[in-house]
């Protein structure tokens, strides 16, 4: 009887496994992007290391920038503690959709406008991206003109959308720092089960 019981379970266990479908991860809808109500900036960022020493201590220590703790990056942002404004810069209208896999936000011609008409200050000015009102991951829209690296993630809103696609990149002039959150798998699963 057991055994019985323990082959039904498996058979029902594979039959499941098998009818699933790989979800499409290149034509997400529901995405919006919200701006935060302050600068957000991470005060604990290894720019807190003044001296060449300090900072060559800080390299050493962690050998590859990807095994740098994310909470050490200049351009972190905290998405548990920074605050968004109510509503969003950019929302179901203005994104026709958003392909994880290559990163890019394809843009209605309200996004586009939107984006045009958005200043960005020449540190940046940072986003959240939202599925179904949860946080996928931060970045930064940068100014075309600004001489400052953005060691997360970063898009040029003016230079970036082509077409209707908005690029959203990682490390900007060879500044990197923790391991790249387009990559995480997990994170947008989890918002589509929502």
């Amino acid at each position: 009887m057991r055994r019985t019981f323990l082959l039904i379970l498996i058979i029902v266990n594979l039959t499941n496994f098998s009818c699933q479908t790989e979800q499409d991860l290149s034509n997400i809808k529901g995405v919006e992007i919200y701006l935060f109500q302050s600068e957000c900036w991470n005060e604990n960022s290894y720019n807190e290391y003044k001296t060449e020493t300090e900072q060559k201590t800080f390299s050493d220590k962690y050998e590859q920038t990807e095994n740098i703790p994310i909470e050490k990056c200049a351009y972190y942002i905290d998405l548990e503690n920074c605050k968004t404004k109510n509503e969003p810069l950019l929302n179901n209208n203005d994104i026709e959709r958003f392909d994880w896999k290559s990163s890019k936000i394809h843009l209605s011609k309200s996004g586009i406008e939107k984006l045009k008409n958005q200043e960005i200050p020449l540190r940046g000015l940072p986003f959240v991206i939202k599925l179904n009102g949860n946080n996928i991951y931060g970045g930064w829209f940068w100014n075309m003109f600004s001489s400052f690296g953005c060691d997360r993630i970063f898009s040029y809103p003016d230079k970036n959308v082509k077409g209707n696609e908005l690029d959203l990149e990682f490390g900007l002039g060879g500044f990197k720092c923790g391991k790249d959150p387009r990559q995480n798998m997990e994170l947008i699963e989890k918002a589509l089960r929502k």
